[in-house]
């Protein structure tokens, strides 16, 4: 009689199954093996970017932030952090007074937040940020003229709407921010 292991005969009847467990998780094998370490890394990182920015030293911290996202794009919070800083801090008409600078950093904020979109694990949660950043906040700053936009008012509400949009396609219910519908807001990378 022939005395088998469990843990043999488990993946034995894994390998020869007809069918496949699928795989819920839509990010590379290789990031998702790294994943606690990079997340850390990334982490130390953001550290370093608050004591950057806190020094003034905002090239260092811009160059800190892209290595953090670099090593773990999946969070979404990496990527609002980044815009929000350009947009509340760096885009601040105390900060800088011309509305053309001004409009530059809100530029940057977008970018940002489009390859958010693009790379993170929850776009949704991204693109919902955007539209509400772009619609609330920034939409009345380019009608009072306190910024000077390309395309004026009319550029950003659709920008603003097209990311509505977007958090919608997700599942995301503009209105409240909650998941409203089928888990749709990971996506492969």
């Amino acid at each position: 009689m022939i005395l088998l292991r469990p843990s043999l005969v488990l993946l034995a009847l894994t390998l020869a199954a007809p069918w496949q467990v699928p795989d819920t998780d839509p990010r590379p094998l290789a990031r998702r093996l790294a994943g606690p370490l990079s997340s850390m890394w990334a982490a130390g990182h953001w550290v370093r970017f608050d004591m950057q920015v806190h020094n003034s030293e905002m090239e260092r911290a811009y160059l800190t932030a892209d290595r953090a996202l670099q090593l773990d794009p999946w969070p979404s919070a990496g990527w609002i952090r980044l815009a929000e800083h350009l947009w509340f801090i760096r885009a601040s008409a105390e900060r800088e007074p011309d509305p053309s600078r001004r409009a530059h950093w809100f530029a940057a904020g977008l970018l940002v937040l489009n390859e958010g979109i693009e790379r993170s694990g929850s776009p949704g949660e991204v693109a919902l940020v955007k539209a509400r950043m772009t619609g609330l906040y920034l939409l009345p700053l380019v009608q009072d003229g306190a910024v000077q936009w390309p395309g004026g008012a009319t550029a950003l509400k659709q920008t603003s709407q097209a990311a509505y949009q977007v958090a919608r396609d997700f599942g995301l219910d503009p209105a409240s921010g909650l998941d409203t519908g089928p888990q749709h807001d990971q996506h492969e990378h």
